[in-house]
């Protein structure tokens, strides 16, 4: 066998070439893909932003201003207290009293008032003593409402009624059209107030060509801790629950719908999480502490 120099060196320079074609190759690749994935995230991450711009601006302004979620919660706990009312009995006024009875008392002390035509409330019982007894009356809303004073929510609040033959895609059109104009009970778990889950669901975020008020109802429902009260009215009657747990769990989980403890009286919030999608399901869970 004949060595050839000359035809080794032109061996190991192709090889040498080669391997230098190869690495750039896959430089370049490397390159493209970073490129196409870099790309990719810009367009997905404007998408994302642009179809939950509500949810995502009320979840970025509560982390730049965490005041103003305080200052709605004040809000909300004034309304709430100024609600109450206190009225007074006069107890020489009888129902059964007659108009002539009464303008007889009041004319006795202030004449002038009987022949005015216009009075002032100051006035009207001028003559006549009041206990010092009182009512205290709460005005309660007449739709059912469920209200959270740390997000500052004032949320109407709806049953929807179920065939138990009802297919799943039925149900699921039912839902989405009642969650455009308030939260709702899931059907078949507890009442308010009754012993069970009150299951309750509202949306995080939803697509912006969706008119609605309440597409980002939950959106900061990640924000409330232990002992924060959630209030309901429900038929009249105004129940408080204080939050005691949370939990991330699969679409789907039907666990979730029964209550944790058969003996006492719940209610668990739930929406779509992480905000912007449906990959899985953020609760809050509480319990009944008071009645009126």
């Amino acid at each position: 066998m004949i060595h050839d120099p000359l035809l080794q060196y032109e061996q190991i320079k192709h090889t040498h070439i080669n391997k230098k074609s190869l690495k750039t190759q896959i430089f370049r690749l490397l390159k493209i893909l970073t490129i196409y994935f870099a790309l990719t995230g810009t367009i997905f991450t404007i998408l994302m932003g642009l179809l939950n711009f509500s949810a995502y601006s009320a979840v970025v302004t509560n982390w730049v201003n965490p005041d103003l979620l305080l200052n709605q919660q004040s809000d909300i706990e004034w309304a709430l207290t100024s609600s109450n009312m206190a009225v007074h009995a006069a107890e020489t006024i009888d129902s059964r009293d007659s108009l002539e009875a009464v303008t007889q008392k009041v004319a006795l002390t202030d004449p002038d008032i009987v022949y005015a035509r216009s009075y002032e409330s100051d006035r009207l019982l001028s003559g006549v003593p009041r206990t010092s007894l009182s009512a205290n009356f709460e005005v309660t809303p007449y739709e059912n409402r469920i209200i959270i004073p740390r997000l500052g929510k004032n949320i109407p609040l709806v049953d929807v009624e179920h065939d138990s033959d009802a297919k799943y895609s039925e149900m699921h059109n039912v839902f989405m059209e009642e969650l455009k104009k308030w939260v709702v009970r899931y059907p078949g778990t507890a009442r308010p107030g009754e012993v069970g889950n009150a299951f309750i669901f509202g949306h995080s975020s939803n697509y912006p060509w969706i008119p609605s008020e309440y597409n980002d109802v939950f959106a900061l429902i990640d924000t409330l801790e232990n002992g924060d009260e959630v209030i309901v009215y429900y038929n009249q009657q105004k129940y408080v629950y204080r939050i005691t747990d949370r939990a991330i769990v699969e679409p789907g989980d039907t666990e979730v719908l029964a209550a944790r403890d058969p003996e006492k009286k719940e209610i668990s919030l739930m929406t779509c999480w992480p905000v912007g999608t449906a990959l899985e399901r953020y609760i809050i869970f509480g319990e009944l502490v008071e009645k009126n």
